[in-house]
């Protein structure tokens, strides 16, 4: 193992004094040799890794000292006695609404019928109310609450403003609380997800037997995990991540480091040496740290030759939404390249089959789309609201949904592909030598109030994750209206 640096010796100086520590590392400045060092350092002690995903895990297994254990917070949490209800066969919204009895909770002889934010009215199913239900029940088990209350139903297009929101909330939280109740039933009828024996694990008020917690990607940790950490009072606590990249909120993560910072009271540490990349890019993640409103700045490698311009053949384009980097997908196989897409097509063909059933007269419970009643109301949405849905309209219009679920069927793996298409979201913990930012990062439009172009911080992040993912070379004219940017907002 390399010398540390001075940031590095400052970090692992501070483990020594006994501290509870928040380490600030931006993209690329070694967190995972840094964690080894503090292993390293003090073999005496029983080190407990906690790994943002299983893979992580493995690969800290193999790596990190003996005196460190290397889990994931659901292997935390795992008993063997939840298995046969993981295990069950797949259960679909109206599978799971059948057998928890919702037109029986609900007490209703026939649909009840929201008016949504765009005066349409739809048709609350049962299948639809249970897949709210059960996305409630999702935010609930990421959250540190005891109970399930109104604030884990989701807000979903066109469903977001009162009086489609109360409505919405009366129907979902009901049969979201009796599904909490058969879950906790050893003789339930839904099927369990992870998050379920997560949460009762949090609730149980674990103790975790170790001498030492590393926490890593910190700054998207649920508030689940946070809180049963925050209670462990006999450990020293020690939370890494880049507080930039929280780009999870949107599903319930929150900055855990922040929250450290807060709660304990931690010393923070930063880890500013880049060594993925060299000062070119190093210079326009600053551009978007500044933005983000953070004092970490990164330094570029040296040693490292990295290039910011046109990059015509890119190892990776990454795109802000699932149905710009569908889009990518259907141009470059048209132009005959093997193309591969990261976290596969699963999310696609869900869209594209939604989208089939309104353009069908069929209702869906897809949560992007559950709202509207006909492919024609979401037209009309996409055009009023100018986001996302915007860009998947076009897509389906464009393409079809025939001609997307069959490009999504003849994606190649990433070894064989000629070209990785990644949302940005998917891109994280990821690294390719050269990198083309999607035309589906689009510029705020102007607030109609004052002018002004504000953007959200979260959105900043999320630029500031797609620009590092490169080493050697950047495409990132898609983002040159970083500088018309007036204001960045919560």
């Amino acid at each position: 193992m390399p010398d540390p640096t001075p940031e590095q010796q400052d970090a692992i100086d501070t483990y020594g004094d006994g501290l509870d520590m928040v380490l600030q590392a931006g993209a690329g400045c070694g967190k995972s040799s840094t964690l080894k060092m503090i292993g390293k350092s003090d073999p005496r002690r029983r080190m407990l890794y906690l790994a943002y995903n299983k893979a992580t895990a493995a690969d800290a297994a193999r790596s990190f000292p003996t005196n460190v254990v290397a889990k994931t917070g659901h292997g935390l949490a795992f008993d063997p006695r939840y298995l046969p209800r993981i295990q069950r066969p797949r259960q679909t919204a109206l599978d799971a609404a059948k057998a928890l009895g919702v037109d029986r909770i609900l007490g209703f002889e026939s649909l009840p019928r929201i008016i949504t934010d765009h005066g349409d009215t739809k048709a609350m199913s049962s299948k639809v109310i249970m897949r709210c239900a059960l996305d409630a029940l999702e935010g609930f088990c990421h959250s540190d609450d005891a109970e399930v209350s109104h604030k884990h139903v989701k807000q979903y297009d066109g469903l977001s403003h009162s009086p489609a929101r109360d409505q919405l909330v009366a129907l979902v939280l009901p049969v979201a609380r009796a599904a909490w109740k058969d879950v906790l039933n050893p003789d339930g009828v839904l099927k369990h997800t992870h998050d379920y024996y997560l949460k009762i694990w949090a609730l149980s008020e674990p103790r975790i037997e170790s001498d030492v917690i590393l926490l890593d990607e910190a700054q998207d940790t649920n508030d689940v995990l946070a809180k049963v950490l925050l209670a462990q009072d006999h450990a020293q606590r020690i939370a890494v991540g880049d507080s930039a990249q929280q780009i999870y909120e949107w599903r319930g993560a929150k900055d855990a480091l922040s929250r450290f910072e807060r709660d304990l009271e931690a010393e923070v540490r930063m880890l500013s040496q880049s060594f993925r990349f060299g000062p070119a890019i190093a210079t326009e993640a600053n551009r978007w740290l500044h933005k983000v409103g953070t004092p970490l700045r990164l330094t570029g490698w040296d040693q490292c030759a990295s290039e910011v311009g046109p990059v015509e053949q890119p190892d990776a384009i990454l795109c802000r939404t699932n149905a710009g980097a569908m889009g990518i997908v259907l141009e470059q196989l048209a132009a005959g390249r093997k193309v591969a897409l990261v976290g596969g097509s699963s999310e696609i063909k869900r869209l594209a089959w939604a989208a089939e059933a309104l353009q069908g007269g069929r209702p869906t419970d897809h949560p992007e789309l559950l709202a509207f009643s006909s492919w024609d109301m979401v037209r009309q949405y996409a055009e009023e609201e100018d986001g996302s849905l915007r860009v998947l309209v076009k897509l389906i219009d464009d393409y079809g949904t025939e001609d997307i679920i069959a490009a999504a069927d003849s994606l190649a793996s990433e070894q064989q592909a000629e070209l990785v298409v990644s949302t940005a979201h998917r891109s994280k913990g990821r690294e390719w030598p050269s990198v083309k930012i999607h035309g589906d990062f689009r510029a705020p439009k102007p607030d109609p109030k004052t002018g002004l172009i504000i953007l959200r911080r979260e959105e900043a992040r999320l630029a500031y994750v797609a620009v590092t993912r490169a080493r050697e070379r950047l495409d990132n004219s898609a983002l040159a209206w970083i500088d018309t940017v007036n204001a960045v907002s919560a």
